[in-house]
């Protein structure tokens, strides 16, 4: 029993690594919004108003601490998850809570990252979005 809980862990971990090592052209989300890295240093390129610029500042500011948080939270939940399945005997009761606890805090931090994405890339006209893709393929 211990072997299977320890593969799937393995498994779990693995794929985490692989789909964080998958290029950005690869990846749909990507290419569907634009990273306020991109936004901030093309805002003349792309003629970002006075106004665009709070309110994507504003988002921005609200996402971080709420980051913060669950950072803090997701290290403190990770501690205790490598600490648990270092034992000689696990308890698949208490891998699988565990491991839940992880799971939980990684799809808050995924969902707001997804909606801090989306209320940049509403801020932004057509015509903004389009001269970013132009410069995210490097035609500008």
């Amino acid at each position: 029993m211990k072997n299977i809980i320890l593969t799937s862990v393995s498994v779990f971990l693995l794929s985490l690594m692989v789909s964080a090592q998958q290029s950005k052209e690869e990846d749909p989300i990507a290419q569907a919004f634009f990273s306020p890295e991109l936004v901030m240093q093309n805002q003349q390129t792309i003629g970002l108003t006075e106004t665009q610029r709070e309110n994507i500042q504003k988002e921005i500011q609200s996402a971080q601490s709420e980051f913060v948080t669950w950072q803090w939270d997701l290290q403190k939940e990770m501690e205790k998850f490598k600490s648990m399945i270092s034992k000689a005997n696990l308890s698949e009761a208490e891998v699988t809570a565990q491991l839940e606890h992880v799971l939980t805090i990684e799809n808050m931090i995924k969902k707001r990252q997804v909606l801090l994405l989306t209320r940049i890339k509403n801020v932004l006209s057509h015509d903004q979005q389009e001269k970013l893709k132009q410069i995210r393929q490097g035609k500008n």
